[in-house]
C-alpha cells in the first residue's frame, strides 16, 4: 500500500527557461497580433497563457517576446501591479517590465503573487495529489466497507470506514475511471476520480474510520483510499513556462481524466507520452484532425470516391491546443487550453514545432 506511484518528474520547472528550448524555435516567425496592446499592467486573476495570447498566437513562443529585468529577483516571473510594454529592438518585438511600485527584490516577491501560466483552479487539484496511479498502487490501496447504517451511497453525516491498518491522518477517496497503456512498455496507468476528503477519527487493526470534510458526489463499497500526505508532491506549480514540445515528436490522446467521450477547452486528458519522452510541465502540443479525402476523377474532385478515382490527402487542419500540466514517466495529464470542436481520441496530438527547411545545394 505505501509504495504510491510517484515515477514523476523531480526537476522543479523552468521559472528559468531553457535557453536551447529558445534557440531551437528561432526558425519560427514571431509575429504580434495588430491589436496588441502598447502596454499592459498585469492585474489579479491574469494568467500568463491570456497575456499571451494578447499578443502571440503561439504561446510557447513567448519567451522570445519576454525581456527579462536583470534587476529584479526572479526576473521571469510576472505579478500584479507590473506594467508590460511593447517595443521594437533590431526590428523584433520586445516585451519589456517596469514594476509600478519600485519595491526591493524581497518585499517584491512577498507582496504580490506571481501570475500563474493558466488559471490555479484549473490544476492544482491535479498537482496536489497522484491522478494516474500504477496497478500495484490500486492493488494494494485501502477500499471504502461501508458505514454503520449500511447504506448503499454514503454522505458527509455517515463514519466512512475504510480496510486495513494505517497511521496517515488525511485521505483522499478516489472510483477508478479508466485503464490505460502505451504499445512500447509493459506499464499500465490509470486514472481516478476525485470522490471525496476525510479525516481519521477512528482506528482498529482491521479498520479505520474517517470523517468526511469534502464530498463531490456520492461515496460507494470498494471505491479506493489513499493516504494524501503520501500522493503530496511539493515539485510542481502552477507558475511555469509553455514551452514546446520536442520537434517532431506526438502522442496519443487516450482519454479524459472524468472518463467521457469528448473533450474541450479546460478540461484534462491522459496522453501515452511523458518525461521519459522529455516532456516537461509546460510542454505544448498542438491538436489537428485529419482532413476529408477528396478523389480525382479525370479532371474533376469528388468527396466520394468512384471505382477508378485516385486518392488525394489533404493537410491536416488545427482543432485546438494542450498543455503539459503534470508529467508522470510515461504518461502525462494535460490541459485543453482552447479547442474549436469537441476533442477525442482520433484527434493527432503533435509537436507545433514545424520541420526547418531545408536546402538541396549543388556543388559545381
Amino acid at each position: 500500500m505505501n509504495r504510491i506511484f510517484r515515477n514523476v518528474s523531480r526537476i522543479t520547472l523552468p521559472l528559468l527557461f531553457s535557453f536551447n528550448v529558445v534557440a531551437n524555435t528561432d526558425f519560427q516567425p514571431l509575429t504580434v497580433k495588430d491589436d496588441a496592446p502598447k502596454t499592459y499592467v498585469v492585474v489579479k486573476g491574469d494568467t500568463l497563457w491570456d497575456i499571451s495570447a494578447m499578443y502571440l498566437d503561439s504561446p510557447w513562443l513567448w519567451p522570445r517576446l519576454w525581456q527579462v529585468n536583470p534587476e529584479i529577483d526572479n526576473p521571469h516571473l510576472i505579478y500584479p501591479g507590473d506594467k508590460l510594454s511593447l517595443v521594437w529592438i533590431n526590428g523584433q518585438p520586445v516585451l519589456s517590465l517596469k514594476p509600478v511600485k519600485k519595491l526591493s527584490p524581497k518585499a517584491r516577491i512577498t507582496e504580490k503573487k506571481a501570475v500563474p501560466t493558466v488559471a490555479e483552479g484549473l490544476v492544482m487539484p491535479y498537482l496536489k495529489s497522484d491522478r494516474l496511479v500504477d496497478d500495484e498502487t490500486l492493488e494494494n490501496a485501502a477500499k471504502v466497507m461501508g458505514s454503520s447504517k449500511g447504506s448503499k451511497y454514503l454522505t458527509a453525516e455517515d463514519t466512512l470506514y475504510i480496510s486495513g491498518k494505517q497511521a496517515w491522518t488525511d485521505w483522499a477517496i478516489y472510483r477508478p475511471v479508466e485503464t490505460f497503456s502505451r504499445d512500447d512498455v509493459s506499464q499500465q496507468i490509470t486514472a481516478l476520480r476525485l470522490i471525496a476528503k476525510g479525516e481519521l477519527i477512528e482506528a482498529s487493526d482491521e479498520f479505520l474510520g474517517l470523517k468526511i470534510t469534502t464530498q463531490l458526489q456520492e461515496i460507494i463499497r470498494n471505491d479506493i483510499a489513499l493516504p494524501v500526505q503520501a500522493l503530496e508532491s511539493g515539485d510542481f506549480t502552477a507558475t511555469f513556462y509553455p514551452l514546446p514540445s520536442p520537434q517532431g515528436s506526438s502522442a496519443k490522446l487516450l482519454g479524459n481524466i472524468e472518463g467521457i467521450r469528448f473533450s474541450s477547452t479546460n478540461q484534462v486528458v491522459v496522453i501515452d507520452k511523458g518525461t521519459s519522452d522529455e516532456l516537461r510541465q509546460g510542454s505544448v502540443f498542438d491538436l489537428k484532425e485529419d482532413a476529408h479525402p477528396v478523389y480525382k476523377d479525370g479532371d474533376d474532385f469528388a468527396k466520394d470516391n468512384g471505382f477508378l478515382d485516385s486518392k488525394i490527402t489533404l493537410p491536416q487542419s488545427k482543432v485546438g491546443e494542450l498543455l503539459v500540466i503534470r508529467p508522470y514517466e510515461y504518461f502525462s495529464l494535460a490541459l485543453i487550453t482552447n479547442s474549436t470542436k469537441p476533442i477525442n481520441k482520433e484527434v493527432s496530438v503533435v509537436s507545433p514545432l514545424v520541420e526547418e527547411p531545408t536546402t538541396n545545394e549543388t556543388t559545381q
